[in-house]
C-alpha cells in the first residue's frame, strides 16, 4: 500500500523511517524531537498500527507467518465472495497516493529496469528485440553488453536523490540476471518500493526468499488455464506448471500479485480462465488486448496473433479487459481526449533503462535520450534536447491523432507510431486499428447490436473456431527505430 503524508504527519513518517526495518523506537523520544505533545501522537500511531506500518508486538517469524496466513486467507474470500460491478472494474480516472508524491516533488520518481532481454521462456508474441519466433531463427536477445550490479547501484543512489519511490525489474526474465537479488536487497535496505515482471521459472525455490523482500507488486505471467495452451505460447512445455507454482507460493505468502495475460488468437478461446485463477487465489488478473509489433519492427504480432474482428468484439465485451466497451463505460469506452496536453506521459516522471544502459521514454518506445555508459543519468534527464522536444509537445503536435471519431476510443501509445514510423506523432496501425475497433463496436451497441447475442461471454468464446497451431516467423519491415533519437522539432 502507499501512503502520502503532508505537514506535521511527514515530519512524524520522517522520523520513523530512520529507524532500521523491525527495530523499536519510542513515541516520546519523536515528541520530544519535533516538539509535539504525546497525547496528539498517540492517535495517529494507533492510526498507523492499523494500517500496518507501525506494531507494537514485535514481528517475530511466527507472528509474520501468521499474518501471512491470515491475509492470503482473507484474499482468496474477498476475491471469491465480492463481486465488483463493472464501473468498479473499470481504469477510469482515479487519484492515489503516488501521483500526489510525485506531483509534489517532480522529477523522476519511479524508474523500469530491463535488466536482460534474456528469458527462460520464448514467448511468440515477445517484443523485445532479438527474439525469436520459432525453434529454428537464432535469438539475438543476449548480443549487447549490459549494465552490470555497480551501474545498477550508481543508478539507483542518483535517483534516490531525487525522490525516486519505486522501481520495476523486468526484462526478459529479471531473474535471468543473477545480480537481481543484489538490486532487490539493495533497494530494499534504501526504503525504495519495486514491482517485479517474472515467468517465475527461476525463482521456484526462491519464492520465500522474494517474499521477505515485501515487493509492492509481483506480476506472473499466466496465458489460459490450459497449460498446452499457455506452453505454445511460450515455446516452453511444462512452463504453466512451473509459473503456477510461484502463483501458489506467492499467494500462500500475501505477496500482492497480478496475473498478466496477452490475449491473442491461440488463446482467445481460453484467455478468461486466468480471471477464474485469479479468483482462486486471491490476487488480480490483467489483461492486454492491443498487442504491440517488436519493438525492431517484426511485424510478426499483427500478421499471426491479433485476434479476428469476431473475436475482437467478443472480447472487448469482458469487463475484466481495461478496453471494455459497453453500456457501464462513459460513451461505452470513448474518452474525448484533451488536445493541449500530450496522451502519454513516459519520460517525464519516469524512464526506462534498457540492458545495455540506453535511457528511454518507456519499454514500448525506444527512443533514445542518452546512454549510462556515456553520461550520468542527471546529465541525460536535464540535458537530453531530445527528452527537453518530447515534453514540450501536446496532442496538437501529432500529425492525425485526436483528429477523428474513433480517436476517443484510442489507447494512444506513441511508443507503438514510434516503431513503425520512427516518429511518435504519426498515427501507427497498431493503435488506429484498435480505436476504429472499439469505436465501431460502441456505434453498433448504442444501434442496440450485441456481439454476444444474448449468450455469456464464455459460451460465446466456446463457439469460436478453434486455433489451429502455425509456424510462426518474423516479418520484419523495412525500418528498424529501435534505440534512435527524435527528430527534434519535427
Amino acid at each position: 500500500m502507499s501512503y502520502f503524508f503532508e505537514s506535521y504527519s511527514a515530519m512524524v513518517i520522517g522520523e520513523i523511517l530512520t529507524v532500521p526495518r523491525n527495530r523499536e523506537f519510542a513515541l516520546e523520544s519523536i515528541a520530544s524531537k519535533l516538539n509535539i505533545a504525546l497525547e496528539s501522537l498517540i492517535p495517529f500511531f494507533k492510526q498507523l498500527e492499523q494500517m500496518g506500518i507501525v506494531s507494537s508486538i514485535y514481528p517475530t517469524s511466527e507472528v509474520i507467518s501468521d499474518y501471512r496466513k491470515r491475509v492470503s486467507e482473507y484474499n482468496r474470500q474477498q476475491e471469491q465472495t465480492i463481486e465488483k460491478t463493472t464501473q468498479e472494474k473499470l481504469p477510469y480516472a482515479f487519484s492515489n497516493a503516488e501521483q500526489k508524491y510525485t506531483e509534489k516533488v517532480g522529477g523522476i520518481t519511479s524508474a523500469m529496469f530491463e535488466l536482460t532481454y534474456n528469458c527462460s521462456e520464448k514467448c511468440i508474441h515477445c517484443y523485445n528485440e532479438g527474439a525469436t519466433r520459432n525453434d529454428n531463427e537464432k535469438s539475438a536477445r543476449g548480443d549487447r553488453q549490459e549494465l552490470q550490479w555497480e551501474d545498477y547501484k550508481r543508478l539507483i543512489d542518483e535517483l534516490y536523490e531525487q525522490g525516486l519511490f519505486k522501481i520495476c525489474l523486468t526484462g526478459g526474465d529479471p531473474f535471468s540476471k543473477p545480480f537481481a537479488w543484489d538490486i532487490i536487497d539493495y533497494l530494499y535496505n534504501k526504503g525504495v518500493a519495486f514491482d517485479v515482471f517474472t515467468n517465475g521459472q527461476r525463482i521456484i525455490k526462491d519464492v520465500e526468499r522474494l517474499a521477505n523482500y515485501y515487493p509492492r507488486l509481483v506480476g506472473v505471467s499466466i496465458y489460459s488455464g490450459l497449460p498446452d495452451v499457455h506452453d505454445y505460447i511460450t515455446r516452453i512445455p511444462g512452463s504453466w506448471e512451473r509459473s503456477m507454482s510461484v502463483v501458489r507460493q506467492l499467494s500462500s505468502l500475501a505477496v500482492p500479485m497480478n496475473l498478466k495475460c496477452c490475449v491473442m488468437r491461440p488463446n482467445v478461446k481460453s484467455y478468461y480462465m486466468v480471471a477464474d485463477i485469479a479468483k482462486q487465489y486471491g490476487v488480480v488478473p490483467q489483461f492486454e488486448v492491443n498487442l504491440s509489433d517488436s519493438i525492431e519492427g517484426d511485424r510478426c504480432v499483427s500478421k499471426y496473433l491479433r485476434m479476428t474482428p469476431e473475436e475482437m468484439e467478443i472480447v472487448l465485451r469482458d469487463d475484466n479487459v481495461p478496453l471494455y466497451v459497453g453500456k457501464e463505460a462513459p460513451n461505452y469506452g470513448g474518452q474525448e481526449k484533451l488536445m493541449t496536453r500530450n496522451p502519454c506521459g513516459a519520460g517525464d516522471n519516469s524512464l526506462c533503462i534498457t540492458p545495455e544502459g540506453n535511457v528511454i521514454p518507456c519499454c514500448a518506445f525506444h527512443t533514445l535520450f542518452g546512454n549510462l555508459r556515456e553520461q550520468n543519468i542527471l546529465d541525460i534527464i536535464n540535458g537530453s534536447e531530445e527528452r527537453k522536444y518530447w515534453l514540450g509537445l501536446s496532442l496538437n503536435d501529432y500529425e492525425d491523432c485526436g483528429r477523428h471519431d474513433y480517436c476517443a476510443y484510442c489507447n494512444l501509445c506513441p511508443g507503438n507510431n514510434f516503431i513503425e514510423h520512427g516518429n511518435p506523432l504519426k498515427a501507427g496501425e497498431v493503435n488506429c486499428s484498435m480505436a476504429k475497433a472499439r469505436y465501431e463496436l460502441a456505434q453498433k451497441m448504442m444501434a442496440g447490436y450485441d456481439p454476444l447475442e444474448g449468450k455469456s461471454l464464455r459460451e460465446r468464446l466456446n463457439e469460436l473456431p478453434d486455433f489451429v497451431p502455425m509456424k510462426i516467423q518474423r516479418e520484419s519491415s523495412l525500418h528498424d527505430y529501435s534505440d534512435t533519437r527524435l527528430k527534434v522539432g519535427g
